[in-house]
C-alpha cells in the first residue's frame, strides 16, 4: 500500500506533559494540522488522502520510524497528482448534522 502515491507524509503528534494542554488536545491539534496539510494539497491542485489503519498503531512501525514513547502516528497522508478529475462533494443538508440548543 505505501507505493500507491508518489509521496507519503507520516503525521505524528509529539505529546508533552503540560498542565494547560492535555494529551488529547495535543493529539487533536496534530489532527487539525494534518487536515490543513490536505487542504493545502488540494489548493495546489494535488490529490491527498488521509490513511490510518493497523500501520498507524503497530508498535513495530513506530519503532522502525524511531518514534519516542510520547509520540503517536496521527495518520499517513498520500499525496500525488489525481488520476481522475477531482469531484465536488455532494450537497449536504446542514439540518442533518446540527441541532439548535436553547435554554428557554
Amino acid at each position: 500500500m505505501p507505493l500507491r502515491a508518489p509521496m507519503i507524509i507520516t503525521c505524528i503528534a509529539k505529546c508533552q506533559e503540560n498542565p494547560k494542554v492535555p494529551r488529547i488536545e495535543q493529539i487533536i491539534s496534530a489532527g487539525a494540522a494534518t487536515q490543513n496539510l490536505i487542504n493545502a494539497a488540494f489548493a495546489l491542485g494535488l490529490g491527498a488522502v488521509w490513511r490510518t489503519g493497523d500501520m498507524a498503531y503497530d508498535p513495530q512501525i513506530k519503532k522502525a520510524l524511531g518514534l519516542a514513547p510520547n509520540e503517536e502516528i496521527i495518520g499517513y497522508v498520500y499525496i500525488g497528482t489525481p488520476s481522475v478529475p477531482v469531484h465536488l462533494p455532494r450537497e449536504q443538508n446542514p439540518e442533518e448534522f446540527f441541532s439548535y440548543w436553547s435554554q428557554e
